[in-house]
C-alpha cells in the first residue's frame, strides 16, 4: 500500500522492500527524526543559511518525509521518503553543512 504522498511511480520504490528488510527500524526513524528537527528548527537559521539550490531540492521532500514520519506510515513508506529526499538532495549537498551532509548521506539509498 502506497502513501498518497508517495506515487507508485517514484523510482525510489524500486527494491525498497528488500532494503526494509535489512534496515533497523529504529535507527532509521532516529535519523529522520535528527534531520527534520536540524532543517525545521523554530528558528530556522539553518535553513535560512542553505544555498538556495538546495534549500529548493531539500524543502518539498523533506515536508514529505515529515508527514510520512510522523503517521503511521509503514516502514517501506518511510524508506521510500528518505530515499526520495536522499535522492533530490545528494547532488546539492557539497555546498551544504556537514552536519547536513552527514544526516543525508546516512539515509537508504
Amino acid at each position: 500500500m502506497t502513501s498518497s504522498l508517495l506515487p507508485p511511480w517514484l523510482p525510489d520504490w524500486e527494491g525498497v522492500e528488500d532494503i526494509a528488510t535489512r534496515i533497523d527500524a529504529a535507527s532509521l526513524r532516529e535519523r529522520v527524526g535528527k534531520l527534520l528537527d536540524l532543517v525545521f528548527t523554530e528558528d530556522t537559521i539553518l535553513l535560512d543559511s542553505l544555498p538556495e539550490t538546495l534549500e529548493s531540492a531539500l524543502v518539498s521532500p523533506l515536508n514529505i518525509l515529515g508527514e510520512i514520519y510522523e503517521s503511521a506510515a509503514s516502514l517501506t513508506e518511510l524508506v521510500v521518503a528518505s530515499r526520495l529526499v536522499r535522492r533530490s538532495v545528494i547532488s546539492y549537498l557539497k555546498d551544504g553543512p556537514d552536519e547536513l551532509k552527514v544526516l543525508i548521506e546516512a539515509l537508504p539509498e
